[in-house]
């Protein structure tokens, strides 16, 4: 399973696209092609927050941040069209609150970002338009979530 996952984090990696500024509502990104995206700006609220195997494996991954995460479970709603396949499937769906890497934050993140249950936080669902990087990117405004400060001493 250690491996699995280590597998899993490693290709989120390799395959998640850190988006440009944006620029005429749409965000470029480098990894994965010139892709761009159109924004759909929402709220995202937090359904549920719990430890589960996967989180709590991340501890002992080789590379990993040496802490047992939190699965964050949310739902997004917004004035998004709803014609778009990928935009339907973020309103009816639930996501998980990752880090930029694909850790699981920790009980210390969740605390300096004012994540709890039940919670709504503004947020963007970004929709590629064009190119191959990862077809729907959340953003949440005011949480940056490479923020790794949990792996220190």
């Amino acid at each position: 399973m250690a491996m699995a996952a280590a597998a899993v984090v490693a290709f989120a990696f390799a395959a998640r696209a850190e988006p440009d500024a944006p620029q005429n509502g749409k965000l470029g990104a480098r990894i994965g092609g010139k892709c761009t995206y159109v924004e759909h700006p929402g709220t995202c609220t937090i359904v549920s927050i719990e430890k589960t195997p996967d989180s709590i494996a991340q501890a002992s991954l080789d590379g990993g941040p040496g802490y047992e995460g939190l699965t964050v479970v949310f739902t997004f709603a917004g004035a998004a069209g709803g014609d778009d396949r990928l935009v339907r499937q973020a309103l009816e769906g639930k996501h998980e609150l990752r880090l930029m890497n694909s850790w699981y934050p920790g009980p210390r993140f969740l605390e300096r970002y004012g994540i709890a249950a039940g919670n709504s936080l503004a947020c963007t669902l970004n929709v590629i338009s064009q190119g191959t990087c990862t077809p729907t990117v959340f953003d949440f405004q005011g949480i940056d979530r490479a923020d790794y400060f949990e792996t220190e001493q």
